[in-house]
C-alpha cells in the first residue's frame, strides 16, 4: 500500500518521522485537507506501517451519522484492549471507564467525566509501557463530543511512547484539535491537490481498462488534483464512448457522489440510507431495520463500492458517500427512517435521538429526558446536554436549559452553558429553577471574570430559592466565598453562620460539611480563632462525590485555616490529599486551584523546588482555562516562586500582570497577594523604600480594624509592611501595627505573628539605640521560630540579630549568627537573602572560623542526639518541630563531615 500512494512522498516521510520519534516520548501528526484529498489513504497507510514495525495501533473513525452515541469512538479505540489492562486501573477509574464504555451492566450513580478521561490516559500509558502505541483517528471533526474531550485530555498529558495521528477535513466545525504539552513534538500538514503527473499515474493504476489519452486528460483536469474525485469520475465513465464525442462529466465531487448513489436500486438505496442514519451500523441492526435481505443487500452495496463489511460491522467506503446519502434524501423519507430505526435500536440514547429526528415529540421528550439522565451517569455530560437541547427543539420546558447548561459546564463548554443560562434566567419565572440558573451563572462569573456580578446573581438566587432548601444553603456558601474575596469579611462570616442551621436541618452530610468549613474559615478570618471541633467535623463529613466548586470543599478550606495559623505541614498534607484526588479524577480546574494554593505554603516552608513544580502544573492547567481568574491565579503562583527564588525581573513582570487581572475581576484579596509578593521582593533586594510604597496601604486598614486575624491579608504582609516602614525611619507609623502583631499573635497563638512581631519590635529598639534590648527580643523571636516550619523567616530573624550584634560590637557572635542565616538561605535557594547575609559577614572583617564550627542551636541539637535521644524527643524537649530537628542535624553532619549518630557521639565526646 505504501508504494501505491502517489504524490505524497513528503507526507509519507512525515509518518516515518512520527514512528521513529516515539522512542523519545509522545508525538503528534495531523493531516488536514478538503474532502477526497487523500487523508484516509494516508492514515490507513500509517496504521499499516506502524503494525509492520511491531507497534500497537488503536483506531477509530468519526461517524457522519445524524445520531452519534457518547463514547462510541473511545469504545472503538479500546475494543481490542485486554481486560487485564482495565483491571490494573484504580477502582475509581476502572468503574468510570466501565460505565462510559458499557463494559459492565451496572454503572455508578454518576460517573465523573474527568475520571473517564483520566482512566483512558492510564490505559494508554499502561499499553505504552510494553510497546509504542499509535492512536489513529480518521475524520476527527466527526467524533462524538464525549470521545473528543477524552482524546484532548489525554493528548495534553501524554508522557510515554504514544503517537497521536489524526485527519481532519478543512472547513468543517467539530471536535477541537488535540494539543500536546510539548508543541515542538507536533506536526500539522495541509494536504494540497496532487500534481498532474501524480494524479495521472493514480488514475492509470486504478483503471480497469486503459482510458484514451483524451479521456484520461479530461478526468484529471476535471478532478483538479483531488484523488477521490478522479477515481469517482473514472468509475462513472460510460462503458463505450465514441472517440471524438464530447465527454460530459459531473462538475463537482458532490454531484459525482450523487451519481454514484443514484444507480444502487431501491432496495440497496434503502439499506444505504439506514446505514447512514444510524450511529453504529451492524448487519444485525440493519436486518431488523430493512428485513432479512440485509446481508445480501450489504454484499451488493460492497460490490458497487459504497459499503464495506468487517465482521458484523458495516461502514461506508468513504464518508462522502454517507453524507451524500443523507443529503439527497427528502425530509419526510428521512424522518420515516428515523421512526423505523427508533423501534429497532436497543440503546436508550440512540432510540431517543431517532425519536427526536423523527419529530415525534410525544414519545421523544420523555425518552430524551431519560436518555440524558443515563448518559450523564455514564460520565458523558456533553452528550446529555445535546439530548436536552434536542428536547428543547421539540418544545421541551425552559427548565431543560438549566439542566443542559449544568451538563455543558461539567463538560467544560463554559460559553454554551453561559449562553443557555442567560436565556433561561430571562425566560423562567421567579422560583427554584430560576434560582438554580442564577447560581450556575454566578459560578461561571466567579471562575471567569467578575466577583461583583457573581455576588449580585447569588443574592438574587437566594431571594428566589425556597427557604431552608439545599439550594438556599448552596447560595449562601458561594456568597461566603465571594464576599470574602471582595474583602467583605464581616458579611462573609454572617453569611456562613446563616446557612449552618439550615444545613444541619437538611441532614445532607456533604452539604453540612461545606457549611461547617465555611463557618470555620469565615470565623477565622474575622479573628474568632479556630474552632477545632467544627474543623474536624467538616473533614469527617466531607463527601467528595457531591458536585461543588473547589472553593467550598472542606479540605481546601481547612488547609487555609491550618496554613495561615502556622500549621503548614498539616495544611500541605491536606492539599496533597486533595491534589491526588483531583489528579485521579482528572479535574483540571479544581486541581489547578489546589496547586496555586499549595505554592504559597511550599514557599513558606522553604521547599522552593517543590513550589516551582507545583506552580508549573498550575500554570499549564489554569492558562488552558482561558479566563481572567485562571490566568491571574497562574501568574500569582509563578510570581511567588520567582520572588522567593530571587529572580527579580521575572517576579516583577508576572506579579504586575496578575495585579492588573486581580483589579479587573474585583478580587480584592488577590490584589493583596500580588502586593505582598512585590513587597517581599523589594525587601529581599534591600529596597525598603519600594517595599513600603507597596505595603503601606495595608497598614492603615489593619490599624483601623484592630487586626482581628493577622493572617487575613495573606499572612506575612503586615510584618513586611512594618519592617519596611521601620527601615526607612517611619517608626511612628509602624509602631501601632507591630503592637497589634504582638498582641493579636499572643491572643490567638499565631506563632508566625509572634515571631515576626518580635523581629519588628527588635528593629524598633535598634532604631532607638537599644541594641541590647533588640538582641534579647530577637532571641525570643528565634524561640518562636523553633515552633514554626518557615526557614526563610527564621533566616530573616537571624539576619536581623546578626546586624544588631555587629552594631553592639559582638562581632564573633554576629559572625556565627550571620553564617547560620546564610546557610539557611543557601539551603532553600533564596539567593537575594543569602547575598544580604554575605554582605553583612563581609562588613565584619573577620577571617573564616574553624571548619566545622556549630551554631548554638545546632550544638544543642547535636548534644541531645549524641546522648541517644530520638528526633521526636529532641523536638519535644526544645519545643520545635521534628522537621527543624532534621534540618539542624543535616547541617551538623555536613559541617562535621560525618554520616552517623555513632560518629556524632564520638565527636561530641571529644568536644
Amino acid at each position: 500500500m505504501w508504494e501505491s500512494i502517489h504524490g505524497r512522498d513528503d507526507d509519507l516521510r512525515a509518518i516515518d518521522r512520527l514512528l521513529e520519534r516515539l522512542g523519545a516520548g509522545p508525538a503528534l501528526l495531523a493531516f488536514q485537507g478538503d474532502a477526497g484529498i487523500g487523508k484516509t489513504t494516508l492514515i490507513r497507510a500509517a496504521a499499516e506501517r506502524a503494525r509492520d514495525r511491531g507497534l500497537l495501533v488503536l483506531t477509530c473513525v468519526g461517524a457522519v451519522a445524524e445520531t452519534r452515541l457518547s463514547y462510541v469512538a473511545l469504545a472503538d479505540l479500546f475494543v481490542d484492549v485486554d481486560d487485564e489492562v482495565f483491571e490494573g486501573l484504580s477502582a475509581r477509574r476502572r468503574e468510570a471507564l466501565d460505565a462510559a464504555l458499557l463494559r459492565t451492566g451496572a454503572s455508578p450513580a454518576e460517573a465523573d467525566p474527568s475520571c473517564v478521561a483520566a482512566g483512558a490516559l492510564s490505559v494508554l500509558e499502561t499499553l505504552a509501557e510494553e510497546r509504542p502505541v499509535v492512536v489513529a483517528i480518521d475524520d476527527l471533526q466527526w467524533l462524538d463530543r464525549s470521545s473528543a474531550r477524552v482524546i484532548g485530555f489525554c493528548a495534553r498529558r501524554l508522557g510515554g511512547r504514544v503517537g497521536l495521528l489524526y485527519t481532519e477535513r478543512t472547513g468543517d466545525e467539530g471536535a477541537a484539535a488535540p494539543r500536546l504539552a510539548e508543541p515542538e513534538a507536533a506536526e500539522v500538514r495541509r494536504l494540497e491537490a496532487l500534481e498532474w503527473d501524480a494524479l495521472t499515474s493514480l488514475v492509470r493504476s486504478r483503471a480497469g481498462r486503459a482510458p484514451s489519452p483524451r479521456v484520461l486528460a479530461r478526468v484529471v483536469e476535471t478532478a483538479g488534483g483531488n484523488p477521490l474525485y478522479a477515481l469517482e469520475l473514472l468509475r462513472a465513465l460510460p462503458r463505450t464512448a465514441r472517440p471524438r464525442a464530447q465527454l460530459a462529466l459531473p462538475p463537482t465531487l458532490e454531484e459525482v457522489v450523487t451519481t454514484h448513489l443514484a444507480g444502487l436500486g431501491a432496495d440497496v438505496d434503502e439499506l444505504v440510507l439506514a446505514t447512514a442514519a444510524v450511529a453504529d451500523p451492524t448487519v444485525g441492526l440493519l436486518t431488523r431495520a430493512v428485513g432479512t435481505s440485509a446481508p445480501d443487500l450489504v454484499a451488493r452495496a460492497e460490490a458497487q463500492g459504497v459499503l464495506t463489511r468487517s465482521g458484523d460491522r458495516v461502514r461506508f467506503t468513504h464518508p462522502l458517500l454517507a453524507e451524500g446519502a443523507l443529503a439527497r434524501t427528502p425530509a419526510p423519507r428521512l424522518r420515516a427512517m428515523h421512526r423505523r430505526l427508533s423501534a429497532v435500536v436497543s440503546d436508550v440514547e440512540d432510540r431517543a435521538r431517532h425519536l427526536a429526528l423523527a419529530e415525534m415529540p410525544t414519545e421523544a421528550l420523555p425518552a430524551l429526558d431519560e436518555a440524558a439522565r443515563r448518559t450523564r451517569a455514564r460520565g458523558a455530560p456533553a452528550a446529555a446536554a445535546d439530548l436536552l437541547e434536542l428536547a428543547l427543539e421539540l418544545g421541551g420546558d425552559h427548565s431543560l436549559k438549566v439542566r443542559a447548561a449544568e451538563h455543558h459546564l461539567d463538560a467544560g463548554d463554559v460559553r454554551r452553558a453561559e449562553s443557555l443560562l442567560e436565556v433561561a434566567t430571562a425566560e423562567l419565572m421567579a422560583g427554584e429553577e430560576r434560582a438554580r440558573a442564577l447560581v450556575l451563572l454566578a459560578e461561571i462569573r466567579t471562575r471567569a471574570d467578575s466577583f461583583a456580578e457573581a455576588r449580585a446573581l447569588l443574592e438574587e438566587a437566594r431571594a428566589e430559592a425556597a427557604a431552608d432548601s439545599a439550594l438556599q444553603v448552596v447560595c449562601g456558601l458561594h456568597l461566603t466565598f465571594v464576599l470574602f474575596s471582595l474583602d467583605q469579611r464581616s458579611e462573609a462570616a454572617a453569611m456562613a453562620q446563616s446557612v449552618l442551621a439550615p444545613a444541619e436541618r437538611l441532614g445532607v452530610p456533604g452539604l453540612l460539611a461545606q457549611a461547617l468549613g465555611a463557618v470555620v474559615t469565615a470565623d477565622f478570618a474575622v479573628g474568632r480563632g479556630v474552632d477545632e471541633e467544627r474543623l474536624q467535623r467538616s473533614l469527617e463529613l466531607e463527601d467528595p462525590s457531591l458536585r461543588t466548586a473547589v472553593v467550598v470543599r472542606p479540605t481546601l478550606m481547612a488547609s487555609f485555616v491550618l496554613g495561615f495559623s502556622g500549621r503548614l505541614d498539616q495544611a500541605v498534607a491536606l492539599l496533597e490529599q486533595l491534589r491526588g484526588e483531583y489528579e485521579e479524577r482528572g479535574e483540571e480546574h479544581d486541581l489547578a486551584w489546589v496547586c496555586s494554593r499549595l505554592v504559597w505554603f511550599e514557599c513558606w516552608r522553604g521547599n522552593l523546588e517543590a513550589a516551582a513544580r507545583v506552580a508549573a502544573e498550575a500554570e499549564e492547567k489554569l492558562l488552558a482555562l482561558e479566563t481572567p481568574v485562571g490566568r491571574m491565579l497562574a501568574l500569582t503562583a509563578r510570581a511567588q516562586v520567582e520572588a522567593y527564588a530571587g529572580r527579580a525581573d521575572g517576579a516583577r513582570q508576572v506579579a504586575e500582570q496578575a495585579l492588573a487581572l486581580a483589579e479587573e475581576t474585583g478580587w480584592k484579596a488577590a490584589v493583596a497577594w500580588q502586593q505582598t509578593t512585590l513587597g517581599f521582593l523589594e525587601l529581599s533586594l534591600g529596597n525598603p523604600d519600594a517595599a513600603a510604597e507597596r505595603l503601606t496601604p495595608f497598614v492603615a486598614s489593619a490599624i483601623a480594624c484592630g487586626l482581628p486575624e493577622p493572617a487575613a491579608d495573606g499572612a506575612l504582609v503586615h510584618g513586611d509592611a512594618a519592617e519596611a516602614l521601620i527601615l526607612i525611619g517611619r517608626v511612628s507609623l509602624a509602631e501601632p501595627l507591630v503592637a497589634l502583631l504582638e498582641g493579636r499573635g499572643a491572643a490567638l497563638d499565631r506563632t508566625w505573628a509572634i515571631a515576626v512581631g518580635a523581629r519588628c519590635r527588635a528593629l524598633i529598639l535598634a532604631a532607638e539605640g537599644d541594641g541590647a534590648g533588640a538582641e534579647r527580643v530577637l532571641r525570643r523571636a528565634l524561640d518562636a521560630h523553633d515552633r514554626l516550619p518557615m526557614p526563610i523567616e527564621r533566616g530573616r530573624t537571624l539576619l536581623a540579630l546578626g546586624r544588631v550584634q555587629r552594631r553592639i560590637r559582638k562581632r564573633r557572635a554576629a559572625k556565627r549568627t550571620l553564617e547560620e542565616a546564610r546557610a539557611i538561605f543557601e539551603r532553600v535557594g533564596a539567593p537575594l537573602w543569602a547575598e544580604q547575609a554575605a554582605g553583612e559577614l563581609a562588613s565584619l572583617g573577620l577571617r573564616a572560623g574553624p571548619r566545622g564550627s556549630l551554631t548554638p542551636s545546632e550544638e544543642r541539637v547535636a548534644r541531645m542526639a549524641a546522648s541517644g535521644m530520638t528526633n521526636g524527643q529532641i523536638a519535644n524537649g526544645l519545643q520545635i518541630s521534628p522537621r527543624t530537628v532534621e534540618a539542624h542535624l543535616g547541617r551538623v553532619y555536613r559541617k562535621l563531615e560525618i554520616r552517623s549518630r555513632a560518629e556524632l557521639g564520638a565527636r561530641m565526646a571529644e568536644a
